[in-house]
């Protein structure tokens, strides 16, 4: 990797630029590549206008109250803990809306929201990443998610629509050895921290997005009296559900290159590795009653108690006050489809080979 890193983060420059440095593009990646562009362009002056009118009013945007991040891999169940803090509307968070439409949103407002909404209901568009349920665009989203949206140069997704990259984009660790780029993300994290706090009227955030659970040491220097949430699952299933994630949405839908069986199952047994290392090296820096850990297994087991007691360690005011609306959400849940998990006797042996150390600290955390 280039050890110099350009200061103009504006999305065609970036774009070009990753587009460049990526390697080599796949067949079907040249087809989709007009599609990227044709998202960027047209968004260019909504973006400079939504600047304009609000940029200032973000800038000068107090948050009274550090986030609460949840942490873990991706398929944790961070999604689902996501949807069931967020029921107390004490909270505030990103929507799948602010995602899509990052440059605009403030723009436009609801109506265009609900404009949207009416035409996923009635074209019945699925979310490839959650097993083709339906698009709910106020449903929470991640905060790499919002920036690669903006193709912002801050995105750790970038190593998804690039994955022969993955080791320096996807990894946050080479790109923040670089000054530069390092002081760059924290200014454009901040911006998109005060963008979510601006749009929900001061709330206290509850954020969720994978990448963040390497980044502990940097988030507790934005904020220091953050809480985090860390969540676990049954290492095979993770496994399995990371690869399926790969292969149904990623590499279908959004990734500008081919890779093999063989490279994708490197890149979920070592990012799973990088990623469960630096949070465990990390985590000793967070303040004591500042994190909880809970597994997956647990949270599905009994939600309802699970969240009560991740209130109560985290000393977060208001349970009983929301506990209606958790209860309602866990009904909405119930109507989500899981993914069935099969494995042949080689691919245990390769899991338990891989990720044999991470499957005993499971063991200890689920019930």
């Amino acid at each position: 990797m280039s050890r110099k890193f350009p200061l103009i983060n504006i999305s065609l420059f970036e774009f070009t630029r990753r587009v460049f440095r990526g390697g080599k593009i796949s067949l079907k990646g040249i087809f989709l590549l007009p599609l990227y562009y044709l998202q960027i362009i047209p968004a260019l002056p909504f973006e400079f206008i939504q600047f304009l009118i609000f940029g200032k009013r973000i800038k000068k945007t107090v948050i009274s109250k550090d986030p609460v991040f949840i942490l873990g891999h991706y398929r944790s169940g961070t999604t689902y803990l996501q949807k069931l803090m967020v029921s107390d509307k004490q909270f505030g968070f990103l929507t799948n809306y602010d995602g899509l439409f990052p440059n605009s949103n403030l723009l436009f407002g609801r109506r265009i929201h609900y404009l949207f909404q009416g035409i996923i209901n009635t074209f019945k568009i699925k979310n490839p990443f959650f097993h083709q349920s339906k698009v709910q665009l106020s449903e929470p989203d991640e905060e790499d998610d919002y920036l690669m949206n903006k193709a912002s140069a801050y995105s750790a997704y970038w190593g998804l629509v690039f994955p022969k990259r993955w080791r320096e984009w996807l990894n946050g660790s080479p790109q923040f050895l670089n000054q530069e780029y390092f002081n760059g993300w924290k200014r454009e994290y901040l911006k998109t921290v005060k963008y979510a706090t601006f749009k929900n009227k001061g709330k206290q955030l509850v954020l969720k997005s994978p990448p963040n659970t390497e980044r502990i040491r940097v988030l507790l220097q934005l904020f220091p009296q953050a809480k985090f949430i860390y969540i676990c699952r049954n290492p095979y299933h993770l496994y399995s559900s990371t690869i399926n994630m790969w292969k149904n949405a990623i590499l279908s839908y959004y990734s500008l290159q081919e890779i093999s069986d063989k490279e994708l199952d490197e890149i979920v047994f070592e990012h799973f590795i990088y990623l469960m290392e630096q949070y465990e090296k990390d985590k000793v820096l967070i303040s004591d009653g500042n994190l909880v850990e809970i597994s997956y297994e647990e949270l599905k087991a009994d939600s309802f108690n699970t969240i009560r007691t991740i209130y109560s360690k985290l000393d977060l005011p208001g349970f009983e006050l929301a506990a209606n609306d958790l209860l309602h959400q866990l009904e909405i849940e119930k109507e989500y489809r899981y993914l069935e998990h099969q494995f042949s006797d080689r691919t245990l042996k390769r899991i338990e080979e891989r990720w044999g150390k991470y499957i005993h600290q499971w063991k200890r955390l689920r019930i």
